[in-house]
């Protein structure tokens, strides 16, 4: 086997975009990474690979750029690079700008269905089942072959393995992430459904037990702009995040959430939206580039850092910029 890299990203989607391409290249190393950090982890890469998969991490506005400069590096030590995403691009960039091996970009499907698709032959069909687990993770089932699997194989029990994943997510603790997210990876690689891994489905059950008191503490301490609901630091050392920011938007009754989480001078945070009205993925990019952080996502999801010292200011930002997407 030829050696292989595979980087993905640390959700539900990235974790089985990640299996899916591991199956389609067992032996191969999987790397964990995001897209603020992408530009750094590829800099580690100093030896050649005859293959660089990169599947569900965005281009980072501020420094894609890096980002590409390492994608020509690696190229020109004979590393093949195949990057495969569905996050939208940077303003001005298209997927031909990309300087990849070969590109796999479309905003309609997730990560997973389209690293599953262009693997498929190397694949067996149950591997339809992890691609469809990714899409109920990231929201994105309504793609023809998406609906086609829930059909086949009962959206139910593909919506019940994938909850389990988000729902263990947050139980698991940032000191041993990587290790335990790619011990997981490896076994859906391997076939294994996330029911089938006790571990998964303890940390599943206690991560429901806890969104139960993060409803209550957020509806009770959540603070809002004109827009936005927002909180800040739930007590549960750096998770659910989005689940946050979603029961944040809930309870103070706004189009918008926001949940952040302090590190360090910095806060992390993520931003969900209950009316299609808004763009996040615009509004996070242009509000966190303003006060010097990074942003970006969906449009119905998305994620940023900034500053703690700009955290303020860059909430009246987002407002503002919300404010200009109303017609």
């Amino acid at each position: 086997m030829k050696d292989t890299i595979i980087l993905c990203h640390g959700d539900c989607d990235g974790m089985t975009s990640g299996a899916i391409a591991l199956a389609a290249h067992p032996g191969a190393r999987i790397w964990l990474t995001r897209p603020i950090q992408l530009d750094d982890d590829l800099k580690k890469i100093k030896q050649k690979y005859d293959k660089i998969i990169i599947t569900d991490i965005a281009l980072n506005e501020k420094d894609y750029n890096e980002v590409f400069q390492e994608m020509k590096r690696l190229q020109k030590i004979g590393s093949e690079i195949i990057y495969i995403d569905h996050h939208p691009l940077p303003a001005g960039i298209k997927k031909k700008d990309i300087p990849a091996t070969e590109t796999i970009h479309r905003q309609d499907a997730c990560a997973a269905e389209l690293t599953y698709l262009h693997f498929e032959e190397k694949l067996s069909w149950e591997y339809k089942l992890l691609a469809a687990i990714g899409a109920v993770g990231d929201y994105e089932m309504d793609t023809l072959f998406a609906q086609e699997v829930m059909t086949d194989y009962d959206e139910r029990s593909i919506a019940f393995q994938a909850a389990i994943i988000v729902q263990a997510l947050g139980e698991i603790p940032g000191t041993d992430e990587m290790k335990m997210k790619r011990s997981i990876i490896e076994r859906l690689a391997l076939g294994v459904l996330p029911s089938e891994l006790n571990d998964l489905v303890d940390k599943a059950l206690r991560g429901s037990q806890v969104e139960k008191s993060v409803r209550k503490y957020v509806h009770e301490n959540a603070k809002h702009k004109k827009l936005i609901g927002y909180i800040l630091d739930i007590p549960t050392g750096g998770g659910f995040k989005g689940k946050g920011a979603l029961f944040a938007a809930t309870a103070t009754d706004k189009p918008v959430g926001v949940c952040g989480n302090s590190f360090g001078d910095n806060i992390s945070m993520s931003l969900r939206r209950r009316d299609k009205t808004y763009d996040l993925n615009i509004a996070v990019r242009n509000a966190a580039k303003e006060v010097g952080g990074s942003g970006g996502g969906h449009p119905s999801a998305a994620g940023a850092r900034v500053k703690k010292r700009k955290w303020n200011k860059f909430l009246d930002l987002l407002d503002f910029e919300l404010k200009k997407q109303e017609k």
